[in-house]
């Protein structure tokens, strides 16, 4: 025996056995210690699991995307895009994590309609993935039209304009946006409201009518030269028409400028 404890003791010392302390628990019972407190010879590694990041892009995502390039592309043309993406019709995943949808300019592809689109997911600067999309595309626009009924020859102001947002299918739309373009003019036919105006639908005032009197006007430098003549037909602002001079009895022809004025050149 005397031999033997020496041993022991060694053997404690160098760590070879397992030993677990313990401490007493709040009912006297001993408790073992926390695992940190056992030799590290006993404790596990950690393990760090990680996944690839990938985001999911939806036609929804795709279609603004596509809406905010063709607006800034078309400037004021219209007021806004409309996009039906109908390809694809499911959500796409990309690697990468977050990404940005950028629209690859293709000049074979433009103005309204069945589209066909090549959008790029970037992430973190970096081409993921190229999408091929089937897009309908149609423009909003604010079409004027008329608030009341408004007859032929009828002169048009600006209570008689409104504008209503409607969609169209062609760049090239042949109706009225611009209640500037129409006040002031009258209207070539009779125009019923709410339809939408197209510049055959208005015209010049007529300001001179087949017979009225006028003063005619002519200008040369600062010499000025004026008589009175009554005219042989109904004018426009700008249009050339015919007017007799009431002294001589001699036809001119004659710009009109004004209600009740003709210039003529000499």
């Amino acid at each position: 025996m005397s031999g033997f404890l020496p041993i022991v003791i060694l053997l404690l010392l160098s760590g070879a056995f397992d030993v677990t302390a313990s401490i007493a628990g709040p009912s006297g019972e001993p408790r073992a210690m926390p695992p940190a407190s056992r030799s590290p010879i006993h404790r596990a590694a950690d393990t760090v699991v990680t996944r690839a990041a990938v985001s999911e892009v939806t036609p929804d995502l795709i279609g603004k995307a596509i809406q905010k390039h063709l607006e800034s592309e078309w400037g004021g043309k219209v007021k806004t895009v409309s996009v039906t993406v109908l390809d694809p019709a499911d959500p796409v995943m990309t690697p990468g994590g977050m990404v940005e949808l950028h629209i690859i300019p293709n000049p074979t592809e433009e103005g309204l309609g069945r589209r066909a689109f090549h959008v790029e997911a970037v992430a973190n600067g970096k081409p993921r993935k190229t999408i091929q999309v089937v897009a309908d595309i149609a423009a909003m626009i604010d079409a004027v039209v008329a608030t009341r009924f408004l007859r032929a020859d009828e002169v048009i102001d600006r209570g008689d304009l409104k504008t209503v947002e409607m969609k169209v299918h062609q760049m090239n739309h042949p109706f009225m946006t611009d209640p500037g373009e129409v006040i002031g003019k009258s209207a070539s036919r009779p125009l019923p409201p709410d339809i939408p105006l197209r510049p055959a639908f208005v015209k010049l005032p007529v300001v001179i009518k087949k017979g009225d009197r006028v003063l005619i006007e002519a200008r040369r430098g600062g010499l000025s030269i004026r008589a009175y003549g009554v005219t042989k037909s109904n004018g426009q602002l700008g249009q050339t028409v015919m007017v007799a001079n009431l002294d001589s009895g001699r036809e001119l022809r004659a710009k009109v400028v004004a209600p009740s004025l003709v210039e003529v050149e000499f």
